[in-house]
């Protein structure tokens, strides 16, 4: 009896734990010379198990081949579905592979079992593999033949994710993701596709897992995953593919560190990137208090002249409750030994000022006040005194923005005298702070121009403009309305992203999924656009999200 080649699904997961051994007696050596060899192995029927038996008894399953073959990655490549809880053996012997089931291995009661072979076995001179290679048997009376196939994306790329599970269950309970290994599951391939195959009539529950640590089970939280709208029902007229959209889902807010060992300063570290709606309060001791959000940190500016110890509650939703308690310092000593400076690496050539948008310098403290008579703006080489506008920015205090319509191809001094800025704790720049300023061409600038018409009415959006190096230039948020239309203008030439996000929630941001509460990753689509070029405007149509 041949052994079956049904629709073939050629990658395959990962065991648990399987073993390997290759058992010869004497070393086999590939013919040399000759016509390349492009025939895969073949199996010699009559030495070969009988493929798709039912009432199977477990046994020893031997696959002989019409030539020498050789068996490798077996790890990777040898899938068996449903799962089995101990680990098998692959053997080879001279051209028969041999696979093995653990002794305390029980297989399940009227159950269709596939092991797919994938690419492991392959002939010694091209190592051509065997094509089709599926050994099918069932527990029961007949061989289930329905089958589930789809494709897995990720949520935010909609990239396929090779590699990744999708597993279904005969039992509904939703905890079952976590305590059961599946009862069927495939593999997808490079393009995302899966397909399993042989599975009985039946409602299941689906769901998908890049799993982390091979055990078939969603037990960690960094894991991606995925799952149907509902329950799949599976017969005869099943025939719709799925789409499953992987991601991880939101850790709960964390502080990982609260760092309170300089005067000044509160550094709190998160687990990830902290919403800056943070619900931010403090113990009142008489002392200022400025807040910046950096990365992954948030900084907690002070300055507490009382020399009193004080707390920051910080609270967000339900996740987050928590306190920082800040130490009294010498802040005498910390005033006598401190500078207010500019802060990071200096640029000693001249800034390229981007026409209509301010120059920023920014400082190690938060600033406080301006002195204008102490800061000058010089034109052309005959240094003529000209009045920007400064100010504080209200968001980013450590940042003074000046204004001004700048002429073109004219050189510009811009001196900060010493005295010109205070900051929080009273400090003053004590030496002079020059940068020269340089205008940019308008002509060597582009603009881009946002349009859409059919954005779906009733759904907030959220459109966003991402720089060339991933982070956010601009976002904009629209409120149910089908059309929107939105001009950036002066942006460098370069290669930008546009992301478009259904803001179910209405809270500004892409939010996952969340399993135990079944709520789907809402859509979001990041296309790259069309290179920006100098002295160009680039039209951008927003379509809507599928």
């Amino acid at each position: 009896m041949k052994l079956t080649i049904t629709n073939t699904w050629r990658t395959a997961i990962a065991t648990p734990a399987i073993a390997f051994v290759l058992a010869a007696c004497a070393t086999i050596i590939a013919p040399q010379g000759g016509p390349k060899d492009e025939k895969p192995p073949g199996l010699v029927a009559d030495e070969t198990t009988p493929n798709l038996q039912t009432n199977f008894k477990k046994q020893r399953i031997e696959l002989t081949f019409d030539e020498w073959v050789q068996v490798q990655d077996v790890f990777n490549q040898v899938l068996v579905s449903p799962p089995l809880r101990y680990p098998y053996k692959v053997t080879l012997k001279r051209k028969t592979v041999r696979f093995d089931f653990d002794e305390k291995e029980e297989l399940r009661d009227s159950a269709t079992y596939t092991i797919n072979f994938g690419a492991a076995v392959k002939d010694l001179t091209e190592k051509n593999s065997a094509e089709n290679l599926r050994f099918v048997f069932s527990t029961g009376p007949y061989i289930d033949s329905l089958s589930v196939r789809g494709t897995i994306v990720d949520a935010v790329t909609a990239e396929p994710v090779k590699g990744a599970l999708f597993m279904l269950y005969d039992n509904l309970a939703d905890s079952v993701v976590r305590t059961e290994r599946p009862f069927y599951f495939a593999k997808a391939d490079d393009k995302g596709n899966f397909k399993i195959e042989n599975v009985k009539a039946g409602e299941f529950k689906g769901f998908a897992l890049v799993d982390a640590d091979l055990n078939y089970l969603f037990n960690q939280a960094s894991e991606k995953i995925g799952f149907p709208e509902s329950n799949i029902t599976i017969s005869a007229d099943t025939s719709q593919a799925l789409l499953i959209r992987l991601f991880e889902e939101t850790k709960p807010l964390q502080i990982l560190e609260a760092d309170a060992t300089r005067y000044g300063r509160l550094k709190l570290a998160f687990n990830q990137t902290p919403p800056t709606d943070l619900s931010l309060s403090y113990s009142e001791v008489g002392q200022q208090v400025v807040y910046e959000y950096e990365k992954d940190s948030l900084l907690v500016w002070y300055d507490n002249p009382g020399s009193l110890p004080w707390e920051l509650y910080v609270r967000y939703d339900t996740v987050l409750n928590d306190t920082a308690r800040v130490r009294v310092l010498d802040r005498a000593l910390f005033i006598r030994e401190a500078k207010l400076t500019e802060a990071g690496r200096r640029n000693p050539g001249a800034i390229r000022a981007t026409p209509g948008q301010p120059v920023r310098v920014r400082f190690n403290h938060p600033l406080m006040a301006v002195n204008d008579s102490l800061i000058q703006l010089l034109e052309d080489s005959t240094l003529t005194r000209v009045i920007p506008d400064l100010r504080i920015d209200s968001i980013a205090r450590r940042e003074l923005a000046l204004s001004y319509p700048f002429k073109y191809v004219t050189p510009y001094e811009w001196l900060i005298l010493p005295g010109a800025l205070t900051d929080m704790y009273g400090l003053t720049n004590a030496d002079t702070i020059r940068k020269s300023l340089q205008s940019a061409l308008l002509k060597d600038f582009g603009n881009m121009q946002l349009r859409a018409d059919s954005l779906e009415a009733g759904v907030n959006y959220v459109i966003q403009v991402l720089n060339p190096d991933g982070s956010i230039l601009q976002s904009f948020q629209t409120q149910g309305q089908a059309a929107f239309e939105k001009t950036i203008s002066t942006l460098a030439p370069g290669q930008y992203s546009l992301r478009v996000i259904a803001d179910t929630n209405g809270n500004g941001r892409w939010d996952p999924g969340h399993y135990d509460t079944r709520r789907q990753p809402e859509r979001i689509r990041v296309t790259k656009l069309e290179a920006l070029r100098a002295n160009w405007d680039l039209e951008v149509i927003v379509g809507r999200l599928e």
